[in-house]
C-alpha cells in the first residue's frame, strides 16, 4: 500500500444516518427544530414570528449543501417533515400551545442528549459542524425580525429573551466563539 493510501485508509469515515439507532437519529433530527422553536418563543413578536419561522426553515434548508454527510442527512426535506411530525406529537398535537419556558427547557435538554450521541459516534469535525448548525439556526431566527416595536419600527433586533437563550445554547454546545457551519 502506498503512503497516500495508508493515510487515507486511517482517516475515520464520516457518519451518516445509518450509523445511529432510530432513537438517536430522532434526537439529532428534532433538536434543530426544537432549538429554532425555542428561539422563536424566546422573543415572540406577533408578525415577526412569521419571519422567524420562515427563517428557521431556511436555516435548515441552507445546510442541505453541507460538506458533512451527517448534516446533509439531517436536513433533507423528508427528515424535516419527520421532525415536524415527531415534534407535533411530542409537544401534544396540533392544538397544543407549549410555553416558551417549556420549549427552552426541552431544547436545551435535547441539545445535551445530542451532544452525548455525537460524542459516541462522531469525529470532532462532525460534532463541530452539528453545533455550528444548531447555533447558526438559532442566531438566524433571532436576527430575522425586530422585537418590541410597532409594525416593524423601533424595538431591538435581538430581544433580551433571545440573547439569553443564545447564551444558554452556546454554553450547552460548549462553543466559545461561534461561526456558522
Amino acid at each position: 500500500m502506498t503512503p497516500g493510501r495508508a493515510a487515507a485508509a486511517s482517516l475515520p469515515s464520516m457518519v451518516t444516518k445509518n450509523d445511529f439507532s432510530p432513537a438517536e437519529w430522532s434526537t439529532l433530527r428534532n433538536t434543530q427544530f426544537l432549538v429554532g422553536f425555542a428561539t422563536v418563543m424566546a422573543g415572540a413578536s406577533g408578525l415577526g414570528t412569521v419571519k422567524e419561522l420562515f427563517s428557521l426553515s431556511q436555516g435548515i434548508i441552507e445546510n442541505q449543501s453541507s460538506g458533512i454527510p451527517l448534516i446533509r442527512d439531517l436536513t433533507t426535506t423528508s427528515e424535516m417533515q419527520e421532525a415536524q411530525n415527531s415534534l407535533r406529537q411530542s409537544l401534544g398535537g396540533v392544538q397544543a400551545k407549549p410555553t416558551g419556558d417549556d420549549l427552552r427547557r426541552r431544547a436545551l435538554e435535547q441539545v445535551q442528549a445530542s451532544m452525548t450521541c455525537l460524542d459516541q459516534h462522531c469525529n470532532a469535525e462532525e460534532k463541530t459542524a452539528y453545533c455550528r448548525m444548531l447555533y447558526g439556526i438559532a442566531e438566524r431566527v433571532a436576527n430575522s425580525a425586530r422585537e418590541g416595536g410597532f409594525l416593524g419600527f423601533g424595538g431591538t433586533q435581538v430581544s433580551e429573551g433571545e440573547r439569553s437563550f443564545l447564551n444558554d445554547l452556546r454554553n450547552a454546545l460548549q462553543l466559545e466563539q461561534v461561526r456558522r457551519a
